[in-house]
């Protein structure tokens, strides 16, 4: 009796391919990025620069003023220089730049001068740079020292050239957006063409694929995919016209062999109803049967061929319950298992879906349990077992498969030992692959202590380590 419990859930369904992603897009993004990139850099180098230019000309201007300074302190003395000092801090320059001056005792004692304290500059030194002073002031300043008790510390205001180089920062951030987002509708616009013409040399391939007459037309642009464009127009054209042909003359020379096969069989049943009383018609049923087995083979390499054909092909497929298919072939060859002595067990889980033909997948589960039913001797059990994924498995505890022909089970025209009065061509397993791949799924002989264990389940399903025919 066939039995039906539930197995554990072996993996998800899911047969949907991953969304495409457009390469043009990609191409656009990278070309937008590398444009930012790139005018990112040259601001960086035209605002250092700018900053340089900048740094320089505060500097030319101090040692300038300082050097003025150093000529009225030789000629006039100490009393003179803090006198222009006084004079000088309230002058406005041209240049829109301040001055700041101070004037102090080595001890820090003030003499004269605009600046409250002396900074962190060290005047044995003639050091200079930027600084803020203490009432928030940001110069560039060069200290000096002018005889052995006092020191003079020259500054000029910056205001300007930092505004100056604010608005540079500005204008050349509001063009390089403009460039930015012209590069990206120019890549877009371009990328939206070349994606229409790589979509219709998509369409013609996907139309082949489906089992339609590509129509795709002979490129107008004089390109590198215009050429491709020409060219797959005429492979996909040829490719269909041979695959055309190919199952022509498959059909007409099934067809041709089919019926003088046909005929030579009914002469036979005529022969046989004419023979005489008494005479033995053994020998004419053993030549029809060898008739029939000729027709059988010559239908299942037909069946392989069309199979291993249309893999890829989505033409024809549609959902289908395995389980519910599962489920009546079971019930189906309990009764042959019953009349062997064998025990047909179930594992199906509901609602197992798979995008295919039931005829096809029909005959893959029947030239499953057909080899098990035909190779285990009585007594023993056949389980099939049906699980999400889809997984289809058949086991059984008969004698197995032989070490050596394990490698080459599926091929054609390969066959073990066969049972007493019991024939086999060699083509169940192989078309049991061939279905299988037609499906887009896989098949193997997995590893078992006894018997055979044939496991069915999608390409993706399947380990690095695991092989499958």
């Amino acid at each position: 009796m066939a039995n039906s419990s539930p197995l554990p859930e072996s993996g998800p369904a899911n047969r949907d391919m991953p969304p495409a992603r457009s390469i043009f897009a990609r191409i656009v993004r990278r070309a937008m990025l590398f444009t930012l990139v790139a005018l990112l850099l040259l601001f960086a180098i035209t605002a250092w620069e700018a900053w340089r230019a900048t740094e320089r000309s505060l500097a030319m201007t101090v040692d300038t003023d300082i050097a003025g300074l150093v000529d009225i302190y030789a000629t006039g003395g100490e009393a003179e220089l803090l006198a222009r000092l006084a004079d000088r801090a309230t002058l406005v320059r041209l240049e829109g730049r301040r001055a700041r001056y101070l004037a102090a005792r080595p001890d820090g004692t003030v003499l004269a001068g605009n600046v409250a304290r002396w900074p962190d500059l060290g005047a044995g030194l003639s050091e200079a740079g930027f600084l803020t002073l203490d009432d928030g002031t940001r110069v560039y300043a060069r200290a000096t020292k002018l005889g052995p008790d006092i020191d003079l510390l020259v500054a000029r205001t910056y205001e300007r050239d930092r505004a100056a180089l604010l608005r540079q920062a500005a204008l050349f951030g509001a063009v390089a957006t403009l460039i930015v987002l012209a590069t990206g509708l120019l890549g877009r616009r371009a990328a939206r063409n070349l994606r229409r013409r790589i979509r219709a040399i998509s369409k013609a391939f996907r139309s082949a694929e489906e089992g339609r007459d590509p129509d795709l037309a002979e490129s107008e642009w004089d390109d590198e995919i215009g050429e491709l464009a020409t060219l797959s127009t005429r492979a996909i054209s040829r490719s269909a016209n041979l695959a055309r042909t190919h199952r022509h003359m498959s059909d007409h020379i099934a067809h041709e062999i089919r019926t003088p096969l046909t005929h030579l069989d009914a002469r036979l049943v005529n022969t046989m109803r004419s023979l005489p009383d008494g005479a033995d018609p053994a020998l004419l049923d053993q030549c029809r049967r060898d008739i029939r087995g000729v027709v059988t083979m010559l239908d299942s390499l037909l069946d392989i061929a069309s199979s291993e054909a249309r893999v890829g092909d989505m033409a024809g497929l549609s959902p289908v319950d395995l389980s519910a298919l599962a489920s009546d072939l079971a019930e189906l060859y309990a009764g042959s298992a019953e009349e062997e002595g064998l025990t047909l067990r179930t594992f199906i889980e509901p609602d197992v879906t798979i995008l295919g033909e039931p005829m096809q997948l029909t005959r893959l589960l029947s030239n499953l349990l057909d080899n098990a039913i035909k190779y285990v001797p009585r007594g023993g059990q056949i389980t099939l077992s049906v699980a999400r994924g889809p997984v289809i498995e058949v086991r059984d505890d008969g004698p197995g498969i032989a070490p050596e022909l394990r490698p080459l089970v599926f091929e054609r025209f390969r066959t073990g030992q066969n049972p007493a009065g019991k024939t086999s061509h060699g083509l169940g397993l192989a078309l049991a692959r061939a279905i299988a791949l037609r499906h887009g799924m896989g098949i193997a002989l997995a590893d078992s202590q006894v018997g055979a264990h044939f496991v069915i389940k999608p390409h993706a399903m399947w380990n690095a380590g695991e092989t499958s025919a």
